[in-house]
């Protein structure tokens, strides 16, 4: 019997709180909504799993001891510029919470957290980054392609003035010769006098 095909691997939510009762009401819920759950009781603890397991997304309390919420942010986003960040705050803390989305964060949902809310607020923040990803990609992707055809352009230019100048070198004295010249040098963007001598030497003259 032939193996099932590999599914993908689940999204992962690293849950940063220092109260281990509220990490594992969360673990328990994202664990049923089909996410690879982490937990960190610190900020330290919780930039060691995001260097170990990358997680596309967390969920950071804002008050916790030693290193807050508002620190974590900046140093998980210096880890990984493309992570989802939602912070959870107390009903008293609305400004800590807005500075947290001026550093970065995608969204704040207050405490004791609704779970409908947690779920929608998740859905949007993974899109949004996953459409950042993929903006991303488009942009190197294009930037490449331009690379490639400006390549292929100048590679074209070159061999059609090689040709170009050939010919004038073989008409001699073609009575046209001088008005070709000037145009050949209008359209290289360099003087006359610069292919009128180079028509020269492939003549074999100085």
């Amino acid at each position: 019997m032939a193996n099932p095909a590999p599914q993908d691997s689940p999204t992962t939510i690293l849950v940063v709180d220092d109260e281990e009762g509220i990490r594992q009401a969360l673990d328990r819920f994202l664990t049923r909504l089909g996410y690879k759950v982490l937990q960190a009781a610190s900020g330290a603890e919780a930039l060691e799993r995001q260097a170990a397991e990358q997680p596309e997304c967390m969920l950071s309390d804002i008050r916790m001891p030693n290193m807050s919420g508002v620190e974590l942010v900046p140093k998980a986003l210096a880890v990984d510029s493309d992570l989802a960040i939602i912070m959870l705050t107390a009903i008293d803390e609305p400004r800590t919470a807005i500075e947290c989305l001026k550093l970065g964060a995608y969204d704040y949902l207050i405490k004791p957290v609704d779970l409908d809310e947690l779920e929608m607020s998740l859905q949007g923040a993974l899109r949004q980054r996953q459409l950042e990803i993929d903006r991303r990609e488009l942009e190197q992707w294009l930037a490449r392609e331009v690379a490639v055809r400006t390549r292929d352009l100048e590679e074209r230019t070159t061999v059609v003035e090689d040709i170009a100048l050939a010919a004038l070198a073989a008409a001699g004295d073609w009575p046209g010769a001088g008005d070709a010249v000037a145009r050949l040098a209008k359209e290289l963007g360099t003087s006359a006098d610069d292919v009128a001598r180079e028509v020269r030497k492939r003549r074999g003259g100085s």
